[in-house]
C-alpha cells in the first residue's frame, strides 16, 4: 500500500474529549494528548513534566478545488502504538553515535461525509514531538492538491526552540536557537 506523507515537525528544547489518546516519551518527561472535538476536529496538546508546552491545537489540511477539506467530521477507526530504539553511527558529524528512540501513536481517522481516511502518526522522543499526516491509497482521495496546512502550534509560553529559516534557497542551514518571540516573520 502506497502512502503520501506530509511531515510537520516541531522540536522543542526547554532550557531554564472523546476518543482521547495519550502518549508518553520514553523517559516519560513529555506527554502528548490527542482527542477529537465534538465536531470531529483532531487536536493535540503537549506537556513537559506536567507543565503545558503546547496548548490544545487543531490539526488538518485545506484542499483546493472546493473539495471538502480535511479539517473536521472525523471519527477514530484505529489506533496503534509502537516503541522504537536504535543507535547508528553517522559518517560525519559532531557525535560518534546517534540514538533514535521514541514511542509512537498512529491514529487512523475516517471523515464521515466523504469516507476518506487519513493517518496522523505521532512520535514522542525524550527531546520533543514529531508528527505527520499519511494518506493511504483509497478511491475517495485518489488525487488532491493541498491548498493550506492548517496545523496549529499554540505555544504555552515564549519557549526556546531550534529552527531553520523556511526560504530553502540553499542546500544547508545552520539551525538557530532562540526564544520564539525572537524568530523573525
Amino acid at each position: 500500500m502506497k502512502h503520501l506523507i506530509i511531515t510537520s515537525l516541531i522540536w522543542l528544547a526547554l532550557f531554564s474529549g472523546a476518543h482521547a489518546q495519550q502518549l508518553k516519551s520514553p523517559n516519560e518527561a513529555f506527554t502528548m494528548d490527542f482527542s477529537l472535538q465534538n465536531d470531529g476536529t483532531p487536536t493535540y496538546a503537549l506537556k513537559y513534566k506536567s507543565k503545558e508546552v503546547i496548548k490544545t491545537s487543531k490539526l488538518g489540511l485545506t484542499l483546493k478545488n472546493d473539495e471538502k477539506s480535511l479539517l473536521n467530521d472525523f471519527t477514530v477507526v484505529d489506533t496503534k502504538t509502537a516503541t522504537f530504539d536504535e543507535s547508528w553511527k553517522p559518517v560525519w558529524g559532531e557525535v560518534a553515535e546517534i540514538r533514535n528512540h521514541y514511542n509512537e501513536l498512529a491514529i487512523t481517522l475516517t471523515q464521515k461525509e466523504t469516507d476518506r481516511q487519513i493517518i496522523i502518526r505521532f512520535r514522542l522522543f525524550d527531546e520533543g514531538l514529531g508528527f505527520r499526516y499519511e494518506f493511504p491509497s483509497q478511491k475517495n482521495l485518489a488525487h488532491f492538491v493541498i491548498k493550506e496546512e492548517r496545523t496549529q502550534f499554540a505555544m504555552a509560553g515564549d519557549h526556546t526552540a531550534f529552527w531553520i529559516p523556511g526560504d530553502y534557497d540553499t542546500q544547508e542551514y545552520d539551525f538557530t536557537t532562540s526564544k520564539l518571540s525572537e524568530i523573525r516573520g
